[in-house]
């Protein structure tokens, strides 16, 4: 397979159909909603105890509402990845797209895509389940068993020996299933399976191409982990003079206001700019499937917009 010039033509395919970074950017949206901000409060500067009745009911609202938009995120980000995969395919085989007929695609297979996610996230959440009871397990019995925690001994131990390996084995697992889902994604859409039948096709064509895929991993890891680096120390600095603030005046309930505001901001910013990598990595995948299945036919070059 020549890596080389896959790269170069989803790279010609996503510069060319800018309407795809639409689907991109829904597909980044719906990663991003199930993620969680993480905010380091610093006790002498906000004074929980001052403000924690006025959030309480605030607090509750918006995870609510959280909760409902993560919902409608999550369904449009599984339309979006079958939009992506219909719209590559569409360029490949009649020459365009549009964003009409790339989303009846992903509207069309939302059922199966969202069972092939159910299929390989399942697993995975039971295993993370599992580490996090191999770890909290016996801390916790040896905790109540000591009386205090300066009395953590063989079970606490026990909790590192056991939790390790199956900490390590559920990234795999996690990765191997990830993988399995992006080749059964493209079964599903471009071949037309079931779910089901999906899967078992998605580890055939991973078994069957197993060096291929490890390389095609390794590359868009490396892009996605420059992209992360370079987004996030930049939002990073445009973060630090709001921290800066914060940390030094009197909070109150409306201090929720500009953070979540904030948040909502970062997602956005991210989701907008990450629109450009879903897109490239999708149609990398799809182009890859097209060559390892012999579904492609050579590539058509990408004409110019007439003028």
């Amino acid at each position: 397979m020549e890596f080389g010039k896959l790269l170069s033509r989803a790279w010609q395919i996503t510069w060319r159909w800018k309407v795809l970074w639409v689907f991109g950017f829904l597909v980044s949206l719906g990663q991003g909603s199930r993620g969680g901000n993480n905010v380091n409060w610093v006790e002498d500067s906000w004074r929980l105890d001052r403000i924690l009745p006025e959030v309480v009911g605030i607090l509750i609202a918006l995870l609510c509402l959280g909760l409902i938009v993560g919902i409608a995120l999550w369904v449009l980000s599984v339309i979006g990845r079958g939009a992506l995969i219909g719209g590559v395919q569409q360029v490949e085989e009649e020459g365009s797209t549009d964003l009409r007929r790339a989303w009846s695609v992903g509207v069309s297979r939302f059922w199966t895509l969202f069972g092939l996610s159910f299929l390989t996230g399942l697993p995975v959440l039971i295993l993370a389940l599992l580490v996090v009871a191999a770890f909290v397990g016996p801390i916790l019995t040896d905790v109540s068993i000591s009386g205090d925690r300066g009395g953590l001994s063989w079970l606490s131990a026990l909790s590192f020996l056991c939790g390790v390996p199956l900490c390590c084995s559920t990234i795999v697992v996690g990765i191997l299933l990830s993988q399995i889902r992006t080749y059964a994604e493209r079964a599903a859409v471009l071949e037309g399976l079931g779910w089901i039948d999906a899967f078992r096709r998605g580890w055939q064509v991973l078994k069957e191409n197993i060096g291929p895929t490890v390389v095609f991993w390794l590359i868009l890891f490396a892009i996605g982990a420059v992209f992360a680096i370079v987004v996030g120390g930049g939002l990073l600095v445009l973060a630090a003079p709001f921290v800066a603030l914060f940390t030094r005046i009197e909070p109150g309930a409306w201090a929720l206001i500009p953070i979540c505001g904030g948040g909502l901001l970062v997602i956005v910013a991210s989701a907008l700019i990450g629109s450009v990598v879903q897109t490239f990595t999708s149609a990398t995948w799809t182009l890859a499937y097209r060559g390892m299945t012999r579904l492609g036919i050579p590539p058509m070059e990408v004409e110019p917009d007439a003028a």
